[in-house]
């Protein structure tokens, strides 16, 4: 063998032991009312990029995967609401995910995964609230009628948790009505709560012990002005500074702060996959426009768990609000929106220059932005 023959060898070696290293999981979807060109978000964490353009009512992903992990899928076209499925991975698993609609949380899920399984039976136990919810936000129906059959959905949940396994999908259920319970003043729950909590915590098997931990905090949560304190250290964030502003002041008041800049508004929220996209996508525009008379500002609501909120706002460069469901549903109607994300660009001198629902890419954010901010 000849030093040439060797090292091509070796090389073919290298990147063979590479390929098996890189460890997926395939999820193959279906639904004859999903419109061809609508967007397919999916990730891990809190962060989901476009994995898929669906044609002919199909789309096909894999996601690297190394190890039993809860991914999200959502979709970003006519239809489609601003909502995610939720669906737990394994390396090597192959997940088909199917409907006939376009609502995809209620979709058919079939995976060998046992969390899996959990997750399909607390859908299927909800559906006809879920779907009902589901609906409400498509048709941007009133909050207090979407809160309402929230809080029915919160119900349902609790009723059946504590028939099924303590595992990744109820502890997740779980710490979603907890988190719930933990902002609302009026949580008309809160007993039955309490003992599914203490139900989990004494069938819980070990390695949720932090889950566990934390579902405690937000169930005995002091209340609301415990969450403004710890989220008072961030500069950059405003909580209950501006909860005494009437809602048809609060965006005036916003740009009261960036007088003589541009500013880019983005409303959006902790559990919205093509927000969470579209963060990441502009990340490196922000960075090139670092300097520019140009600011960055995010918008949330209650409908964003604060916990969650304030762990994902440090890796988004920029200011932070979290305002009153009013003052936020003020801002989207005034902007006549019926969804996020939404994004809106005033120039220096505070006049409205642009608006789009949906992220329409970083080549027309940044000349809208370098227009408005001359």
């Amino acid at each position: 063998m000849n030093k040439k023959t060797f090292i091509t060898m070796m090389l073919a070696l290298v990147a063979m032991t590479g390929q098996a290293q890189t460890k997926t999981a395939t999820v193959i979807g279906y639904s004859p009312a999903l419109k061809d060109g609508t967007l397919v978000f999916a990730g891990t964490g809190s962060r989901s990029t476009v994995v898929d353009t669906v044609q002919a009512g199909r789309f096909t992903y894999t996601l690297p995967v190394v190890e039993f992990t809860e991914s999200f899928l959502s979709f970003y076209g006519e239809g489609c609401p601003n909502s995610y499925t939720v669906i737990f991975l394994c390396p090597d698993v192959t997940v088909k995910v199917t409907g006939n609609d376009c609502l995809n949380p209620l979709w058919k899920v079939e995976s060998p995964i046992p969390e899996q399984q959990t997750q399909n039976r607390l859908t299927e136990y909800c559906r006809d609230v879920r779907t009902e919810a589901l609906q409400m936000d498509l048709a941007n129906a009133p909050r207090e009628k979407r809160d309402s059959v929230t809080l029915i959905w919160m119900k349902q949940q609790m009723d059946i948790l504590p028939s099924l396994p303590v595992d990744a999908a109820t502890i997740r259920a779980l710490l979603g009505i907890s988190e719930t319970a933990m902002i609302r003043k009026d949580f008309p729950y809160m007993e039955q709560l309490k003992e599914v909590e203490k139900t989990f915590a004494a069938r819980a098997p070990k390695g949720f012990e932090n889950q566990l931990a934390e579902i405690h905090s937000y169930v005995y949560a002091k209340d609301e002005q415990q969450i403004a304190v710890e989220l008072a250290g961030n500069e950059s964030v405003f909580f209950k500074k501006y909860d005494g502003v009437a809602p048809e002041n609060i965006l005036q008041t916003i740009l009261d702060n960036y007088k003589g800049k541009a500013v880019l508004i983005d409303m959006w929220a902790t559990w919205c996959g093509p927000c969470r996209a579209g963060h990441k996508a502009m990340a490196p525009m922000k960075e090139q426009m670092k300097g520019q008379n140009v600011q960055f500002v995010y918008i949330a609501s209650p409908s964003s768990p604060p916990t969650t909120w304030q762990r994902m706002i440090t890796d988004i460069d920029g200011d932070h609000y979290y305002l009153t469901e009013e003052q936020n549903h003020y801002i989207l109607q005034h902007f006549e929106s019926s969804g996020i994300p939404t994004y809106a660009i005033y120039d220096t001198k505070g006049h409205q220059t642009y608006k789009s629902i949906g992220f329409p890419g970083n080549d027309v954010i940044r000349k809208e932005l370098e227009a408005a901010s001359k």
